[in-house]
């Protein structure tokens, strides 16, 4: 991503990448957030820990003194390791009165990322070392829940019973177009580089709450919105050779989802369909790895 480099090249990198990300969202009593409750159910997963491995291709050609072509695809694929899962409903508005609440793990599943970039570079005030580039790319992100292990909290006469069997599941993906721009800037200790985007996301999501009875399966649900999403990454680079450098990149990630539909599937063959209130997802990605550079 950081390479430093203004001249026809091609790099292979493959890296290392663990996360951390949360996602949270609710639904009110009817098909709009004036029913009352307007959040009749709650979920928040947290803590969701995730490692895996990545792959990142891109190329680079002059085509001026002042300007070069950017092409980039990158891979990730990771597998969750850990998290925590909060189910919530509410009588009342603004989350009063709630009458159930239940924990349980995230422990299984993964999360999928696929993006490719196009962009073009140039020279930051025409000087060596320093340049800036337009980015201009699509996005596509599946992230994937296993809840198991739940616990009952509320109501207070089943704190503590062991939701049995318990084996929920929640699939989403974010698919997006984004513009953005980066930065390198490349000195005798290494090169750093930010690199800011910004995303139209699209969001659909299916899950499977197992243990609901009144429910359909293998689809209880179903939801989808679009939303507006952020992404900036610090990163930094240190070359070994002319071939061969070394890296570190830190992402925060930021999806906000406000418009959108929930529709829910009744075991007797019904459905209904009520407001997505809203979603949000957040995470932050530290990446370490080599590249490979043919000139």
């Amino acid at each position: 991503m950081f390479t430093g480099l203004f001249l026809d090249s091609f790099t292979i990198t493959p890296y290392l990448e663990q996360s951390k990300s949360e996602v949270v969202w609710s639904i009110p009593a009817g098909p709009s957030s004036f029913y009352s409750p307007n959040i009749l159910s709650e979920l928040t997963y947290k803590d969701v820990k995730a490692r895996g491995l990545g792959l990142n291709l891109a190329y680079l050609n002059k085509v001026s003194d002042h300007w070069a072509l950017y092409l980039e695809g990158d891979y990730s694929d990771t597998s969750i390791k850990s998290g925590s899962s909060q189910d919530s409903d509410y009588l009342g508005d603004n989350r009063t009165e709630e009458f159930s609440r239940s924990y349980a793990d995230v422990d299984d599943d993964s999360s999928v990322r696929t993006s490719f970039t196009i962009g073009m570079k140039t020279r930051w005030f025409d000087s060596k070392g320093h340049y800036f580039t337009f980015l201009f790319g699509h996005q596509k992100h599946q992230l994937n829940m296993t809840t198991s292990n739940g616990v009952q909290y509320i109501p207070e006469e089943s704190r503590g019973s062991p939701m049995t069997g318990l084996n929920s599941t929640f699939n989403s993906e974010f698919s997006s177009w984004y513009s953005g721009v980066a930065t390198e800037h490349v000195f005798k200790w290494g090169t750093i580089g930010i690199r800011y985007e910004r995303h139209d996301v699209e969001y659909d999501s299916e899950a499977d709450w197992n243990l609901r009875e009144d429910l359909a399966h293998p689809t209880s649900f179903i939801q989808s919105g679009e939303g507006k999403g952020t992404l900036l990454t610090l990163g930094y680079s240190y070359q070994v050779n002319l071939n061969w450098d070394l890296f570190f990149n830190y992402t925060r990630r930021d999806y906000d989802i406000k418009e959108g539909y929930d529709q829910t599937f009744a075991s007797d063959g019904s459905s209904y369909v009520t407001t997505l209130n809203g979603l949000q997802y957040d995470s932050e990605q530290y990446q370490i790895g080599f590249r490979y550079i043919m000139y």
